[in-house]
């Protein structure tokens, strides 16, 4: 069976660069939530060989995230009385594999897994320019200091536009890799799903981070795995899984992580 899916599959890109971004990621996503997601992990750990399409679908994935924030942040700039972004974000889109509004509800099981009540700061890691986990996390608990990181320079210039725009005061975007970026005083830390080199970035958060930190991995999942990273499979040997979300449709889920009992790194909380 698992050959078929991979033939599928195959054929499917052979037809790649006829397709725009948009029509290339979802129906690989398709295929994906037609086969089932224990059998895409299981066709990917089978056949890897099929990574080598990851370069193009990066791309790609990467080029659909840009159209659709390009398309939907113009139009929340163009709003007389914003308001949240919860209230104003898209229901629906005809660009990307999620709608904003989507993208803001898929963290309901988030708030399941977290403690908010003692955060301070919370991190972003690949913010975007449609920073909708901050936004969020600004919306539904009263952490002081949200910051979100990013190394492209016009995505950072438009969270911080967005978030003036919309009231948020709490929250703000730097341009910074989150290679670097001394994550002391951060109990909270989110590293998006295309974050690269998202291991990397996991041990730089576990050399600088206090011993409280939540560390919160959106991973993808299943046929997903082409096109982003999965840091949970080598993940530091000083941190530990301590839960995960159920798998989305977008073949993506949050993976909860804390330090091991007396491995916690240099950080210490603000």
């Amino acid at each position: 069976m698992l050959n078929s899916w991979k033939d599928e599959l195959e054929g499917f890109m052979a037809s790649a660069r006829e397709r725009t971004p948009t029509e290339l990621i979802n129906g690989i996503r398709d295929i994906g939530v037609a086969m089932g997601h224990e059998a895409g992990e299981a066709l990917l750990d089978s056949h890897p060989e099929l990574f080598a399409y990851r370069p193009m679908l990066t791309r790609a994935f990467i080029e659909m995230v840009h159209a659709q924030d390009v398309a939907e942040i113009r139009q929340m700039l163009e709003l007389k009385h914003p308001t949240s972004f919860g209230q104003i974000a898209a229901e629906e889109t005809t660009i990307g594999v999620m709608s904003s509004k989507d993208a803001y509800k898929r963290l309901d099981e988030v708030f399941e897994h977290v403690d908010f009540s003692r955060c301070t700061r919370a991190v972003m890691v690949g913010c975007g320019g449609r920073p909708f986990t901050m936004f969020r996390i600004c919306d539904q608990t009263p952490v002081p200091e949200i910051v979100g990181l990013d190394i492209v320079p016009e995505a950072v210039e438009t969270a911080n536009i967005l978030a003036a725009k919309l009231g948020y005061v709490r929250m703000r975007a730097e341009f910074r890799n989150g290679r670097d970026y001394d994550y002391r005083g951060a109990q909270l830390v989110y590293i998006a799903s295309m974050v690269s080199p998202k291991a990397a970035v996991v041990s730089r958060v576990a050399d600088t981070a206090p011993p409280d930190l939540q560390l919160v991995l959106w991973e993808p999942y299943s046929l997903a795995r082409l096109w982003s990273e999965r840091a949970e499979e080598t993940l530091d040997p000083r941190l530990e899984v301590v839960g995960r979300t159920r798998v989305s449709r977008n073949m993506t889920r949050d993976v909860f992580v804390r330090f091991r009992p007396g491995a916690a790194g240099r950080g210490s909380a603000c």
